[in-house]
């Protein structure tokens, strides 16, 4: 693992996540350890508990940089779910209301770096994800974060 290649997925990293709408838990997984993080629309990144982000400081930031690069040193995943980014329409015999629907999306990590996973991969492995109302989605490919981050920059220039 060289600096340039950290860099490199470091980038890929936050615009994808700077990509993907909403509020986000990432949970960075890396031999037999897991860390979770909360990253809010606006990037703010705290450690995330069972009921959602952990009030902490600036430290949580390089705690999910350190988890991060563990993953890439040592092989891993990453796992986001977007909060509430979407509405499920319940059938009238569940009442016709609408609930809120997490995206789910992944990555493996390793030496080679950052490799975005599809949905179906992704389904397959992690079955558990499916609690409360889940979609299960591409994780956004370099390209896409390239063409997302030059739409941001156009759009920070008008």
């Amino acid at each position: 693992m060289n600096t340039e290649n950290f860099q490199k997925s470091t980038a890929y990293l936050d615009g994808a996540l700077m990509s993907l709408d909403g509020d986000k838990v990432i949970i960075i997984s890396f031999g037999a350890l897991q860390e979770r993080f909360y990253v809010s629309n606006s990037g703010e990144v705290n450690r995330c508990g069972e009921q959602g982000p952990v009030t902490g400081n600036e430290s949580d930031f390089e705690r999910y940089r350190m988890a991060f690069l563990e993953a890439l040193m040592d092989g891993g995943s990453l796992i986001v779910r977007q909060i509430a980014v979407g509405e499920l329409k319940l059938p009238e015999a569940l009442g016709s209301g609408v609930v809120p629907l997490d995206y789910l999306s992944a990555a493996k990590v390793g030496p080679k770096g950052v490799r975005s996973m599809k949905a179906d991969e992704l389904k397959k492995v992690y079955q558990q994800g499916a609690d409360g109302a889940v979609e299960y989605h591409d994780f956004p490919s370099k390209e896409q974060v390239k063409i997302a981050m030059l739409n941001l920059l156009e759009t920070e220039q008008s």
